[in-house]
């Protein structure tokens, strides 16, 4: 029988101890990522062909990695997949129609305009993992935002499957959402075309999306020539919960996450001494219910990284959940929205008995492209804010530069730019 770890009023210092030994370590493949990277950077086609060949499922040549025309007309998917999608994507487009940002400006009292421009990103790649599932709600998450952001080129990179196909799903979802440019490959040489493109793939100006070590490797390497939307790692669930929801639900919950690799992270932080100690009977009824291989992940991802604390206080558990600061968060409590106010690091946060992260995960509207690896402490899920610049807009008058002028000379001077403050003081010399 599985028997989780488990923690009763643990501290501070040994939910800190619990993250330390969890943290993956990829020293180990860092040279190898890096050598991909660089070979691509500099060889272009030529390296591109060889680690397609390599690495993917399917040894496709060159000249197929491209998605043809052809091969989006020739897609199987039922209606019920398409008419259930396209409500997700109409509810995501609607939750981040609503982060949308404006250009700005305004004028002071003496006739001068400031201001900035919001400039959507001209091109932007996504990665769309592929192996273990078909990610087509991954696609949807990172492809509205730029949409509604208007990026004009969006591209996919998603590994192909053994006959060197791409899931009908993702390409249904790609077409729907009119994106064309799909290439089959994934890892680190997929993120090193992107970022840098070669003879058959144009360059991008951003990489969003997740992926394994290789691809997340590649892009904290790439990182500064192209921009990124995180270094991300597997996924996260923390579940703060009292004997107001069923147990049952709160498995459910935990082995969901489970079930996405062996790294992810299921925590269950409770006041309940009968969750506590019931909770592993449950998890052994349940698991019976799934598919072998889904087993398999799951009981080999709790015994990594699954574990549950008892607490005295709800007001602990949310103590201990801001220091884990989790990619997804569960509220699963007779009232909480009474917690959602102390509540400082999470990624996406799930509040009462019906919202399992599940919905999250296929289209509520928040995204599900999140910061892992206690990143949530300083950083947030992917919005419209990622696919757009800013781009300042200052004109003076003449008005305000004779105000202004003196003191940004005498500014110059202080920090010892003398050309600096003679650009001023000729202008001001000519009012």
């Amino acid at each position: 029988m599985l028997r989780l770890a488990k923690l009763v009023n643990p501290s501070i210092r040994d939910v800190e101890q619990f993250l330390n030994t969890r943290q993956q370590s990829f020293v180990a493949f860092e040279k190898r990522v890096q050598d991909i990277v660089n070979k691509v950077k500099h060889e272009g086609d030529k390296a591109l062909s060889e680690f397609v060949s390599r690495f993917e499922k399917f040894p496709l040549k060159l000249e197929d990695i491209r998605v043809k025309p052809e091969e989006f007309e020739e897609i199987m998917v039922d209606d019920d997949f398409e008419q259930s999608v396209s409500v997700v994507i109409k509810d995501v487009m609607n939750f981040h129609e609503r982060q949308k940002e404006n250009s700005m400006f305004y004028a002071t009292h003496n006739g001068s305009i400031l201001g900035e421009l919001v400039v959507p990103l001209e091109s932007v790649g996504i990665y769309v993992p592929g192996g273990k599932a078909s990610y087509f709600s991954t696609l949807i998450m990172c492809a509205v935002p730029a949409i509604i952001a208007g990026v004009e080129r969006i591209v996919v990179v998603t590994p192909p499957d053994e006959r060197g196909k791409v899931s009908d799903y993702v390409i249904s979802v790609a077409k729907m959402l009119g994106i064309r440019e799909i290439y089959k490959m994934g890892g680190a040489h997929a993120i090193a075309a992107l970022a840098y493109g070669t003879e058959s793939i144009k360059r991008v100006d951003k990489i969003v999306g997740p992926g394994g070590v290789f691809v997340s490797l590649a892009k904290k390497i790439v990182f500064g020539d192209v921009g990124i939307d995180s270094v991300a790692g597997p996924s996260e669930l923390v579940i703060i919960a009292d004997e107001s929801v069923p147990l049952n639900f709160v498995v459910a919950d935990f082995l969901s996450q489970s079930e996405h690799d062996e790294n992810a992270m299921s925590v269950l932080i409770t006041t309940s001494k009968v969750y506590f100690e019931e909770i592993d009977s449950e998890i052994e009824r349940q698991i019976k219910g799934l598919p072998p291989e889904r087993r398999e992940t799951i009981e080999m991802s709790l015994r990594k990284n699954g574990i549950v604390m008892l607490v005295e206080s709800i007001q602990m558990a949310l103590e201990i959940s801001n220091v884990i600061a989790p990619e997804h968060l569960e509220l699963l409590v007779e009232n909480p929205f009474e917690l959602i106010g102390k509540v400082k690091n999470a990624g996406s946060v799930f509040m009462g008995k019906y919202t399992c992260e599940s919905v999250g995960d296929y289209g509520a509207g928040p995204n599900h492209v999140l910061p892992t690896y206690s990143s949530a402490r300083f950083s947030s899920g992917l919005r419209v804010s990622d696919f757009v610049k800013r781009v300042f807009i200052t004109y003076f008058s003449k008005a305000e530069f004779f105000e202004k002028s003196k003191i940004y000379s005498k500014m110059a001077r202080w920090e010892g730019f003398e050309a600096h403050a003679k650009a001023v003081d000729i202008r001001r010399d000519n009012l």
